[in-house]
């Protein structure tokens, strides 16, 4: 048995991951592991609590029930990949199914929120507050993109050794090609850079990062990573909690246009630097 929770890289998991998440989801992935079931069958059972928790977010009867149970999702979420973990799995459409999972549970929440303001008091109109979802619902695709590009990139190369990149698509369904180039046009326009930097390190090191490169790429951008984990669920879902308890469910969507994509575009400058750090220190060499 596994002494301990599996993680893509501890060095760059979140405080509430290490404390919450992923020792409950190590402890689900456990008996996931001993009822015979696969990842993806978690990661569907995970859609199924988010999606239901999102949408009993219109109702201020059911807000608080519906936020917990997106937050079980995420602990199943983090359950489906410590047991591709311990079953030596993980696909390339478990992964794009994976992250699939958080927008079609934040979809549902942004709808429940959307009803939930026809009910407050302090209402902006339903025209309104669909405007200030629909924008949000944008930024919150653009910002959980980049999370997810940084942190499977450092974990790739931090813990695996690997450089990311070249990932075969011929098989996958329609759906998943769809969601997996949509995926990599936000990347391409944001995060240029580092992708220009992870093309040409695999075509000098085709074998691998090497301790060297490890180290460097750890210490570029160890401070980053936390940076960009800002941007993901865990955030989100602090927010929709702190703005149900005040009563002002549209607050979330003014945070999520405005702080956190002006966090989003400074540190998308932040990492050209790194990037140009790295380049010039195991490129130019």
């Amino acid at each position: 048995m596994e002494p301990k929770p599996l993680y893509k890289a501890v060095e760059m998991e979140e405080w509430l991951d290490l404390r919450f998440f992923h020792p409950l989801g190590y402890r689900l992935a456990l008996a996931a592991r001993t009822l015979g079931l696969v990842p993806d069958q978690v990661t569907y059972i995970s859609m199924v609590f988010g999606v239901a928790g999102g949408f009993m977010l219109a109702s201020w009867k059911t807000a608080a029930a519906g936020w917990a149970l997106m937050v079980f999702s995420s602990v199943l979420d983090s359950a489906d990949g410590q047991l591709a973990r311990m079953t030596g799995g993980g696909t390339l459409p478990g992964r794009i199914l994976d992250g699939l999972i958080g927008y079609f549970t934040f979809t549902a929440a942004y709808i429940g929120l959307l009803l939930l303001n026809t009910g407050s008091p302090r209402s902006l109109g339903v025209f309104a507050m669909a405007a200030l979802i629909v924008a949000g619902g944008v930024f919150t695709a653009f910002e959980s993109s980049l999370y997810d590009f940084y942190r499977t990139t450092f974990a790739a190369i931090v813990s695996k050794g690997t450089l990311p990149g070249g990932d075969k698509t011929e098989e996958l369904g329609w759906f998943l090609k769809f969601s997996y180039s949509t995926y990599g046009a936000y990347q391409r326009f944001f995060a240029a850079s580092h992708l220009r930097l992870l093309a040409a390190l695999r075509a000098k090191y085709p074998q691998g990062t090497g301790e060297g490169l490890r180290a460097g790429y750890l210490r570029a951008n160890r401070a980053n990573v936390h940076v960009w984990n800002l941007l993901g669920d865990n955030t989100r879902f602090l927010l929709i909690g702190l703005c149900l308890v005040l009563r002002r469910p549209e607050w979330y969507f003014y945070i999520v246009i405005g702080p956190l994509s002006v966090l989003m575009l400074a540190m998308t400058l932040v990492q050209r630097r790194a990037d140009r750090e790295l380049a010039s220190e195991f490129l130019e060499s």
